[in-house]
């Protein structure tokens, strides 16, 4: 009985652990303050501005996205690519280093949790 439920609280805290580190779920349409070509950033979830942090958009590869806070701290805002043609992989380090995560284009990620608490860098078209 003992090792039934000690193989059961094990099974739920890998799959709790799998949980935490999952890519965010993407979003379908385009929000309205995000021009086409760019990759928007979100203060708050589901692609809201917060007070004070209109949406920041970036057109190309930076190896430096710090001093960007709604790209810097990213956990609890929302991401959206809206690129021409490309894909976008984004960095939880500067200079495309730390883990990459990659958003396709057309598709964001309406609420960023703690897996990604900073985007520093992105790069275009690597995938």
């Amino acid at each position: 009985m003992a090792r039934r439920l000690f193989a059961a609280l094990a099974v739920a805290a890998g799959l709790a652990a799998t949980t935490a580190v999952a890519a965010p779920a993407a979003q379908a349409s385009a929000p309205s303050d995000c021009p086409s070509t760019a990759l928007c950033a979100y203060w708050g979830a589901n692609f809201t501005n917060g007070s004070g942090h209109p949406v920041e958009k970036v057109y190309q590869d930076n190896d430096d996205l710090t001093m960007y806070p709604n790209f810097y701290y990213s956990q609890g805002g929302s991401l959206y690519n809206h690129g021409a043609s490309c894909n976008v992989t984004v960095y939880t380090a500067t200079n495309g280093g730390g883990t990459p995560y990659n958003l396709n284009r057309g598709t964001g990620w309406a609420n960023i949790g703690s897996n990604l608490p900073h985007i520093e860098s992105n790069r275009w078209c690597l995938y």
